[in-house]
């Protein structure tokens, strides 16, 4: 199931200014006209160690045709000189697949060293001067991309800056409006040769194409991204790291742009104005409401309110989610423990069964829009010494004390049973991958059934210079020992 290239070089990720200065200057004297800004692009495919992103590209094209984009999906492969020409004609260009700081592979090369690779790029990397390796500092400012409304980097630490750049960076310096990244480890199906796309949908594929259906609804990048989130932990009971998404780009207000109606990129001058604090859903105003479909295709009711909070309720009427939009400047007031308390009495007061006897699985600061200062907490029931099918995840603004994100989602298991060990497991997983040298570490919990979650890490492969994390997850029944599925980073 691994790639037959060569993979034993594995390292940790750690032109000129007068040539850019020039590139400017041409592009502002010759007076280029923007590129074509209603097309869509999307790039995936099944690569050789068994990642398999197809369905995420398919999905996104399909959402963006409906939108009224002319929608275009690859799904064997890109050379990186035709992804780099496929950015410049994009009004709005996604990438799933492997990826790291700086860097995101579009095809698989015979070996390693010719692997395609998409780079951010540093200041003097202005031309094609590697095999199968072209920069985003390739494209001119103010030209090639400032028509771009949405760039989507779907892979493993596309935020955070590598050898080959910052991917963020690069993008407002190119005037792209509105850029999804993500600051940690992210997974996708892993699947075997022949695996019809259809049956790929889980895991990070589910992730694109809930917000696929989402952007369809005219929701902005950020409601879209937060309501994807939500869907997947009620489908699965992780994000698997989809939660840790990063919105930048040029326009004022990034997270706030939205691909319905089809358009070009332009600048959005709005500024995100902070959720206030408030005790629950009901003391907000309503000033409209729609119809949506849940991740099973329940309906579920959206209601907009005055104060910039969007919260999705189920039949019955119980929180499935909200969100709103944290403060972006100012100082941090509140401290870890006034945090925990606002979150605490928040979730008491609006998600019936919870408990402060839940065990809190997860404290952690993250960022998903520029100048945020937000914690995250993650709750779960303990059953048979494991957590249990309920999940709650708040997010607490560490200015105000407001909650700018809540899921609380319900897995379908009934009672908890482990009779596999989490030695079984892991051997399981093991004889499942044909691993037998990657570090491996299981973990329990209890969802659509009692389950061990088994994740192998071999560090890092591929390219030189440009390698991305090798990891696999492998979910194996706690009753039976059967496998039940497999994601890859």
């Amino acid at each position: 199931m691994h790639s037959t290239k060569d993979s034993g070089r594995r390292r940790r990720r750690g032109g000129s200014l007068l040539a850019l200065s020039a590139a400017f200057v041409c592009a502002l004297t010759v007076g280029a006209q923007p590129a074509q800004a209603v097309g869509e692009t999307s790039l995936g495919r099944r690569f050789n160690d068994g990642l398999d992103t197809r369905l995420s590209a398919t999905a996104f094209r399909d959402a963006a045709r409906t939108i009224g984009y002319t929608g275009t999906s690859y799904t064997s492969g890109r050379s990186a000189d035709n992804a780099w020409a496929d950015g410049m004609d994009a009004g709005v260009f996604a990438l799933f697949g492997h990826a790291n700081g700086g860097i995101f592979q579009t095809d698989e090369g015979t070996t390693d060293d010719l692997d395609a690779i998409l780079a951010a790029g540093r200041t003097y990397d202005v031309a094609p001067i590697y095999e199968n390796l072209r920069f985003f500092t390739e494209y001119l400012p103010y030209t090639d991309m400032d028509d771009m409304r949405l760039l989507v980097l779907a892979g493993c630490d596309t935020a955070q800056t590598g050898q080959l750049g910052n991917f963020n960076d690069v993008a407002v310096s190119r005037g792209i409006d509105s850029v999804i990244s993500f600051s940690d480890l992210v997974m996708y199906p892993a699947t075997t040769s022949g695996t019809l796309p259809s049956a790929t949908n889980y895991s990070g594929n589910y992730f694109w194409s809930r917000f696929s259906y989402h952007a369809t609804t005219g929701v902005s990048v950020s409601t879209a991204l937060s309501r994807a989130r939500s869907d997947l932990v009620a489908k699965e009971g992780s994000a698997g790291g989809w939660d840790k998404y990063v919105v930048r780009g040029a326009a004022a207000n990034p997270g706030a742009v939205k691909l319905k109606p089809a358009a070009e990129g332009e600048p959005f001058n709005s500024q995100p104005v902070a959720t206030p604090t408030f005790s629950s859903p009901a003391s907000l105003t309503p000033v409209s409401t729609t119809s949506a479909e849940g991740p099973s295709g329940e309906p579920l009711t959206t209601v907009h309110t005055a104060e910039g909070v969007e919260y999705r309720t189920d039949a019955d009427g119980s929180l499935y989610d909200l969100v709103g939009v944290p403060s972006t400047s100012g100082e941090q007031s509140l401290d870890a423990a006034e945090v925990r308390a606002a979150a605490e009495e928040f979730v008491g007061r609006n998600v019936p069964g919870w408990s402060a006897d839940w065990e809190l699985v997860a404290e952690e600061s993250v960022s998903h829009i520029a100048g945020d200062a937000v914690t995250l907490l993650r709750w779960r029931p303990t059953e048979a010494g494991h957590p249990g099918a309920r999940e709650v995840t708040v997010e607490v603004d560490r200015r105000t004390g407001a909650v700018t994100y809540l899921s609380a989602a319900r897995g379908t298991a009934g009672t908890a049973g482990f009779v596999v060990t989490a030695e079984e497991a892991v051997a399981a997983a093991r004889a499942a991958i044909g691993d037998d040298h990657g570090t491996a570490t299981a973990t329990p919990d209890t969802w659509d059934t009692s389950r061990w979650t088994v994740t192998v890490d071999r560090g890092l492969t591929g390219r030189p210079g440009a390698e991305t994390p090798d990891v696999e997850r492998v979910t194996v029944d706690a009753r039976s020992g059967a496998v039940l599925s497999r994601t890859a980073t």
